[in-house]
């Protein structure tokens, strides 16, 4: 499957698979490489949804439905605070 049409669920996925077998399998040197390559397109594409995502939520936020501090009270009932 071309990784741009992948959803972020998809790609994030298949990444996490690539790193579990880039850290458990003894695999040849071009192998790992060629793992790596595709990994780094997996993230710079799930990086992508991301931003995407946060410039939808700033345009909604900006567009005075909501407020940060409606924001933050939505996080904390949520336990989301780290």
């Amino acid at each position: 499957m071309d990784i741009n049409k992948m959803s972020y669920e998809e790609a994030i996925s298949k990444l996490e698979t690539l790193i579990e077998e880039l850290e458990n399998e003894e695999c040849p040197l071009e192998d790992s490489i060629s793992k790596f390559r595709k990994g780094i397109h997996l993230y710079n594409h799930c990086n992508s949804i991301l931003k995407k995502a946060e410039g939808e939520v700033k345009i909604i936020l900006e567009d005075g439905t909501s407020s940060l501090s409606e924001l933050d009270a939505l996080r904390e009932t949520e336990n989301e605070y780290y």
